[in-house]
């Protein structure tokens, strides 16, 4: 077991040095430090909900819901259970050399609390507006990329953290349709 372990924890490192280091370029130093933090998103999530809030109808209303209850349940899962229970050491404190582009925080990485939220927002979102499935997911893959480019999270914790992001949502959204129909 702890030979799967290694090769793992390996490809987890030349995978983040790929990325970190390997893709390194000017456009992505300047793109990616907002990209990946939440004030940068904040607008346009607000904006996205108040317009579902006010145009979107019943539809949208329940959407907006369910994004808010999807996203706290993964939050505080992830923040509150699954991390202080792994307790694995960021890249950025585990590996000499990682090209640190925001702060280093002293929390746990797996899983990526950012990547989850993203997947379970990008999980509603398609559930009720499915045509534009690419902008949801997109936004949480360039979320999820940033990640590992910013230098604070391994490629696992970013996969398993949009698992469990979508794996809550799909759990929210399957009560709700037990619960209450769509329409």
């Amino acid at each position: 077991m702890s030979d799967l372990y290694d090769i793992a924890n390996g490809i987890d490192r030349v995978v983040f040095t790929a990325i970190n280091k390997g893709l390194s370029n000017q456009v992505l130093d300047v793109l990616m430090p907002p990209v990946t933090s939440f004030l940068w998103w904040l607008p346009i999530f607000t904006l996205g909900f108040f317009w579902l809030l006010l145009r979107g109808g019943r539809r949208g209303r329940w959407c907006v819901v369910l994004v808010v209850v999807s996203v706290g349940i993964t939050d505080m899962a992830i923040n509150r259970l699954v991390k202080p229970a792994v307790n694995r050491v960021r890249p950025c404190w585990a590996m000499q050399g990682v090209v640190l582009r925001v702060p280093c925080v002293e929390g746990p990485s797996f899983p990526s609390s950012h990547a989850a939220n993203m997947a379970a927002m990008a999980t509603v979102l398609t559930t009720f507006y499915r045509r534009r499935w690419w902008i949801w997911w997109g936004g949480a893959l360039i979320v999820g990329f940033s990640r590992i480019y910013v230098g604070v999270h391994y490629a696992s914790d970013v996969l398993a953290g949009w698992m469990v992001g979508l794996a809550i949502a799909a759990i929210v959204l399957w009560i709700k349709q037990k619960g209450v129909a769509f329409s």
